[in-house]
């Protein structure tokens, strides 16, 4: 599967402003993110991104930059610096006018032949990510990382002996590796393999959070997306209203919800003015806030900041439902409300229902008791500091090294 489809509506006309809030449940999210956050501006105030000076035409306006008061954010000094994104989908398009001045890197493991729908869609996602003119978090670092799906024209040099290089679980060690704090994955795909898994493990031994979309089949679609896996951040999308987009997925895997549009954009094809709406916008907002607050709260454990997450969601008591998660995300929250408050535990690690992998598993992994010679897909930086001495037969085959007996499960009191 490709990149969660989006709804789109082509237009001749020049993108429209930011648009104001519309409906009795906008108005009543968006007076809860006041009530929790200095950041919330005056009721039916209409915040316009800066524009910079380009020779190109820049897209400078996006009703989320209003929804969200980015404007005030930015005058905070909430702009993702010193924080690193990583962006597994398409490739970007960094000559696109509105990503000019964006600091994006390409730290892909290869390339592959992707079509304009494909390169238009990580384009976008880059720009709602770091864009200077309407980006959440304008001053993050974003690495990309192509990842080659249905839509890709062919896997180009990412395939090494008939065995794709690009596979889900390799980026997403790679990218730990890289220094990425927040990894911003808006792709369906209907990954199972032990690889992810482990590398789902790792992400949650070392604090980097994952964040996936919920997909657009206007069903409970959970099994067929990363959100059902223990830890993903799962986000399904809201209308400009507050209420729940007609085209989202749900299931036990959400944990939050966003704007899911109209956001401006181009056509793939064309170029034409147009707008898209899905899943994959909201997690690319999500990822944008997240980073906003790891800004903010340097010191808070990335467990905190997941507690920081639930607990601020706009639902009701912030109570759990298949649509929103824990309610919408609010950004006024998550840079106002201090998550030290919040004990040092992953609120996502199981979801309703069960999830995998377990808490045992990334507790075994922490502390270096996970036996490589029966889990062959563990990443090249694993050490194996357990007392199973058999494992010294398997040495030679394996990739990690061995610490026999010096875990630090055994010296806790």
């Amino acid at each position: 599967m490709g990149p969660a489809p989006v709804v789109s509506t082509h237009s001749n006309a020049a993108p429209r402003s930011p648009f104001g809030f519309v409906g009795r449940a906008g108005r009543a999210a968006r007076a809860l993110t006041t009530a929790a956050s200095a950041l919330a501006l005056a009721v039916g105030a209409l915040a316009v991104a800066p524009v910079p000076a380009h020779a190109a035409d820049p897209i400078t306006t996006q009703e989320y930059f209003s929804y969200y008061h980015l404007d005030s954010a930015r005058q905070k000094g909430y702009t993702g610096k010193g924080v690193t994104i990583a962006l597994i989908d398409g490739p970007v398009d960094t000559s696109a006018p509105e990503l000019a001045g964006a600091n994006i890197v390409d730290k892909s493991r290869c390339t592959i032949e992707d079509s304009p729908k494909g390169i238009r869609h990580a384009t976008t996602m880059a720009t709602l990510l770091v864009s200077p003119y309407t980006g959440v978090a304008p001053d993050a670092t974003l690495y990309s990382y192509q990842f080659s799906n249905a839509d890709s024209v062919s896997s180009g040099t990412c395939v090494s002996d008939g065995l794709l290089t690009d596979t889900m679980g390799a980026l997403i060690n790679q990218a730990i590796d890289d220094g990425a704090q927040i990894i911003s994955i808006s792709q369906g795909t209907p990954v199972s393999d032990s690889e992810f898994q482990w590398a789902l493990v790792r992400a949650m031994s070392e604090g980097v959070i994952v964040v996936a979309s919920a997909g657009n089949t206007a069903s409970d679609n959970s099994i067929e997306q990363l959100i059902r896996w223990s830890g993903v951040v799962g986000v399904s999308a809201i209308n400009s209203d507050g209420t729940f987009a007609s085209y989202s997925s749900w299931g036990n895997g959400v944990v939050t919800a966003a704007f899911g549009g109209p956001v401006n954009t181009v056509d793939a094809n064309t170029g034409a003015p147009t707008t898209t709406s899905g899943t994959s916008n909201a997690t690319a907002l999500v990822s944008g806030m997240l980073a906003l607050a790891r800004q903010k709260w340097p010191d808070a454990t990335t467990n905190q900041i997941l507690q920081s997450l639930v607990h601020s969601g706009l639902n009701p008591n912030h109570d759990w439902n298949e649509k929103t998660g824990y309610g919408a995300a609010a950004l006024g929250s998550l840079v106002n409300d201090d998550p030290s408050q919040y004990p040092d535990e992953n609120p996502i690690i199981q979801k309703p229902g069960g999830s995998e992998p377990t808490a045992e598993e990334v507790a075994d992994y922490t502390d270096g008791l996970v036996n490589p010679a029966s889990n062959r897909d563990l990443d090249d930086s694993y050490v194996y500091r357990g007392a199973d001495d058999q494992v010294v037969l398997y040495q030679s085959e394996l990739k990690n090294p061995l610490h026999l007996g010096t875990s630090p499960r055994y010296h806790r009191k």
